[in-house]
C-alpha cells in the first residue's frame, strides 16, 4: 500500500522533473547527495528555479507503528509523521518550512519507507548565525531561541528543537523569522502542556543540544529563561530565576557550560 500525498502548488513542477510518483521518487538519484547511511539519504535537488530537500528512509521500525496502534492511531513513516509535524505547527501560527511531497509505503499496515520534500527555506541555519554573532548578538540569538521554544511547548509540542533546526531571515535582528526546518518526532501531535512536562522536555531538549555541541555561557541562558517564561501562559507559573537555576545546575554538573564571553 502507498500513501502520497503531494502539495498541489507543486503538482506541475513534481510532474516536469518525472517526481510525481512514490516509485519515482524513491529511485531518484538526481542532484547533490546531503546525507548518507543505513537508515536515510538525504539530496538537494534544483527544480527548474526551486531548490528542494529529498529526505528518504531506508527502513522503519515496526516497534513504532506497534505503538502508535497502541494509542489508536494510524502508523506512519518518520517523514510522514515529519509532515504532519509541519501541518500542526502551521496551523498553530509557527513559520515552518513548505512541504511540496510526502510518501510512504505500508506492508501488512507497517510503514516499511518512505520520503518527504520540503522547499528551501531563504536564510542561514541559526547555529551558523550564532557562530559569527557578537557577543551581544548570541545573547539576543538565546532570547529569540527561548521564546521560541517557549511557544513550542506552551502550544504542547515538544519535539527536539537546536539551532540548526531553525533558518534565520530578515534584513535585521529585530524583525528576523526563526523558520522551523527538519521535523523528526515520534510524536507529531500536539499534547497538553503541563508544568512539569515543559521543564522535563525542555531539560532534555538542552543535553540533546549540549552533546551535539551547541553550547551556550550564563548570561545567554538567562537571556533565554527570560524570554522562555515570558512566552508561556501565566498558568504554568514558571520563574526565570528558578528555570535557569535548574538549567545551569545541569550543564554545569557535565561540563556542558561555556565560561568564555
Amino acid at each position: 500500500m502507498i500513501r502520497l500525498q503531494v502539495n498541489p502548488a507543486y503538482s506541475d513542477l513534481l510532474k516536469a522533473h518525472r517526481l510525481d510518483s512514490y516509485a519515482d521518487v524513491m529511485r531518484c538519484d538526481a542532484g547533490e547527495p546531503v546525507e548518507d547511511n543505513a537508515e536515510r539519504d538525504v539530496r538537494r535537488l534544483q527544480l527548474g528555479g526551486q531548490v528542494v530537500y529529498l529526505k528518504r528512509t531506508r527502513y522503519e521500525k515496526a516497534r513504532s507503528a506497534f505503538e502508535s496502534y497502541a494509542r489508536g492511531r494510524l502508523a506512519h513513516s518518520k517523514p510522514f509523521r515529519e509532515m504532519l509535524q509541519f501541518k500542526y505547527l502551521a496551523s498553530a501560527g509557527f513559520d515552518v518550512a513548505e512541504v511540496v511531497a510526502c510518501g510512504e509505503q505500508l506492508r501488512y499496515a507497517i510503514p516499511r519507507r518512505g520520503f518527504i520534500i520540503t522547499a528551501e527555506v531563504p536564510g542561514e541555519d541559526l547555529a551558523q548565525v550564532y557562530r559569527s554573532a557578537s557577543v551581544g548578538e548570541r545573547r539576543e540569538i538565546l532570547a529569540k531561541f527561548g521564546l521560541l521554544l517557549g511557544r513550542l511547548h506552551d502550544r504542547g509540542f515538544y519535539g527536539s528543537t537546536r539551532l540548526k533546526d531553525i533558518i534565520y531571515s530578515g534584513a535585521s535582528s529585530s524583525r528576523a523569522t526563526l523558520t522551523l526546518i527538519d521535523r523528526e518526532t515520534r510524536n507529531p501531535y500536539p499534547r497538553r502542556a503541563t508544568r512539569k512536562r515543559i521543564v522535563a522536555r525542555l531539560l532534555f531538549n538542552i543535553r540533546r543540544q549540549a552533546q551535539q555541541g551547541e553550547i551556550f555561557n550564563e548570561r545567554e541562558w538567562t537571556a533565554f529563561s527570560e524570554r522562555y517564561c515570558a512566552s508561556l501562559s501565566r498558568d504554568f507559573d514558571l520563574r526565570a530565576r528558578e528555570l535557569r537555576g535548574q538549567i545551569l545546575d545541569m550543564l554545569s554538573e557535565r561540563g556542558w557550560l561555556r565560561t568564555s564571553s
